[in-house]
């Protein structure tokens, strides 16, 4: 399997439950996303942006370290970050310094998916380029994965970012959203509802819809049906990079399965299988501190 990935990269400035010691971790929905793809051995293209700065060594040498192979780097003034305070419950709350004006265009030869999603789909002048990706993408007949990741300390005014986040749900073929995503975008429409219209195109194909619920496991949209997965039982240290973990597992299950294609043709025992795997791969990692996905092996 070979995917582009588009989006930030970024440093996590994790705090440790209640308490203001900070450790820097990489960090980023979509580097976490192209680190957890290649974990489980998955060719990884990555476009991002770093700054030329001692956070910025610490991004391109965990790239690089991971196997993931930086095409389209960005050089920002400094290093974006994401300031993360964690609940004693483990749940994080962020803050962020972050610029994000990538430019670059990818080569899609012999690409079998392209992903991207989070801030880089809503901040300008960057979000542009990413559409352009998307939109390249999409016409060369190459699969096109998003995942909203709503940080509303970044994107407050609710209706231009539920614009942005349609812009690129009528683009894709799977899209995976938190619940939390879903209620602050639309707070008095019930998610099934959301999960269910993005599941239909204009044109009658299936569109791939996932929720993820945390604790509760994941639910999909998909055929006109929903299908729901449990959440592993663990012991968990944080949920830092969970739901980018699970967006890799369901991508590489779905490879593995033949079934990546634009078309997205699925029975009930290939989602089920895919949603398992993507539930697993995101259970390890909450037993872990910050986004430390599992490599394949671990599976």
């Amino acid at each position: 399997m070979r995917c582009v990935v588009i989006g930030e990269s970024l440093v996590d400035l994790i705090g440790q439950p209640g308490s203001w010691d900070f450790t820097a971790k990489p960090g980023g929905s979509p580097l976490n996303v192209a680190v957890a793809l290649s974990r489980l051995d998955a060719q990884v293209e990555f476009i991002t942006e770093t700054g030329d700065d001692l956070f910025g060594g610490l991004l391109r040498d965990h790239l690089s370290s991971n196997r993931v192979t930086v095409t389209g780097i960005g050089a920002a003034s400094a290093t974006s970050l994401a300031i993360a305070r964690l609940s004693e419950e483990g749940s994080a709350t962020y803050d962020f310094r972050f610029t994000w004006a990538v430019s670059s265009d990818p080569d899609l030869t012999g690409v079998d998916c392209l992903h991207t999603g989070s801030l880089a789909c809503v901040t300008a002048p960057g979000r542009d380029a990413v559409a352009r990706a998307v939109r390249k993408a999409v016409a060369a007949g190459v699969p096109v994965s998003y995942d909203p990741n709503i940080r509303p300390a970044l994107s407050p005014d609710r209706q231009a970012t539920r614009a942005m986040v349609e812009e690129f749900v009528a683009l894709a073929d799977i899209v995976k959203a938190s619940e939390e995503d879903l209620s602050w975008l639309w707070p008095d429409r019930p998610a099934h509802e959301i999960l269910n219209a993005w599941s239909r195109r204009p044109s009658g194909a299936p569109r791939l819809a996932v929720m993820t619920r945390g604790g509760e496991g994941a639910v999909a949209a998909y055929g006109g049906r929903f299908v729901e997965q449990a959440a592993r039982q663990v012991q968990v240290v944080d949920t830092i990079g969970a739901g980018d973990t699970f967006m890799a597992g369901l991508l590489v299950s779905l490879s593995q399965q033949g079934r990546l294609r634009p078309d997205l043709t699925l029975d009930a025992a290939e989602l089920d299988r895919a949603l398992q795997y993507a539930v697993a791969a995101a259970a390890v990692v909450c037993t872990r501190p910050g986004a430390d996905p599992p490599y394949a092996h671990e599976l």
